[in-house]
């Protein structure tokens, strides 16, 4: 009996050690572990990094991000040129970024997604393919 308990115990822990991590199942992982130690993160004076999320299944990279003080006003995301402006400079940013360069190389999308402070309120989102950032 004792053997057959033994065997079962070597066989289960062979057939679990064969399991791989995917490269998916690491960028989720690792994102998960950036937003517990990273998050929140003040990036400027009006925004911060709440979390970053990888989807394995759409393969993408969302980034929450809040706004705060001057830019928690939906009158400023009325300015379709600011909002154009403010588009090209995320997308300029991750088409130079060295750091997310594993992740452009899997060809994974990025989205920026915008919130209020107050109210919670979506302000803006931005979604980069890799069509937009090669």
């Amino acid at each position: 009996m004792n053997k057959v308990l033994v065997i079962s115990c070597f066989i289960l822990m062979a057939f679990g050690a064969c399991k791989r991590e995917t490269k998916d199942e690491r960028f989720q992982r690792e994102f998960l572990q950036f937003t517990q130690k990273e998050c929140p993160k003040f990036v400027d004076e009006w925004t911060r990094l709440d979390s970053a999320v990888y989807d394995i299944e759409s393969r993408t990279l969302t980034y929450f991000y809040t706004v705060k003080g001057e830019l928690d006003d939906e009158a400023v995301y009325a300015n379709e040129q600011m909002i154009s402006d403010f588009h090209d400079t995320i997308l300029k940013g991750l088409k130079g970024s060295l750091q997310l360069k594993v992740y452009k190389d899997e060809s994974i999308s990025f989205r920026y997604n915008y919130c209020s402070e107050t109210t919670g309120k979506q302000y803006l989102e931005f979604t980069f393919t890799p069509e937009d950032y090669n």
